[in-house]
């Protein structure tokens, strides 16, 4: 390997993960711009070029499911889900525990 390689490549293992993202970004750009070649050189564009709208059509009403199936799975994520009877107990425990404390150190024992 030429030492134009070697330098590269030792920089960008030292940059960390925004070298992967880099190096995969220029490798989807030459494939892409492969991919593009070949279509007008086989003179594709004629029937794809009328078929863009079709496909954002596709693209816009996809997303719009997605959003939507994010919103309702999480619609209801912040809310308090019921407690366990473990987690009960513990509670009622704490609180019998901290009204015993707090009486205690009133000094005036009321009947239970």
């Amino acid at each position: 390997m030429s030492p134009f390689w070697t330098s590269l490549f030792v920089h960008l293992r030292d940059c960390g993960r925004n070298a992967t993202l880099f190096l995969v970004t220029l490798g989807a750009m030459i494939v892409l711009l492969l991919l593009l070649l070949v279509i007008w050189v086989n003179d594709l564009h004629k029937y794809l070029i009328p078929a863009l709208p079709l496909a954002a059509g596709f693209a816009v009403i996809w997303a719009a499911v997605a959003i939507r199936r994010f919103r309702a799975r999480h619609r209801g994520r912040w809310r308090c889900s019921p407690l366990s009877n473990d987690e009960l107990r513990a509670a009622r425990l704490r609180l019998i525990k901290a009204r015993v404390d707090r009486e205690g150190a009133s000094g005036s024992a009321s009947p239970p």
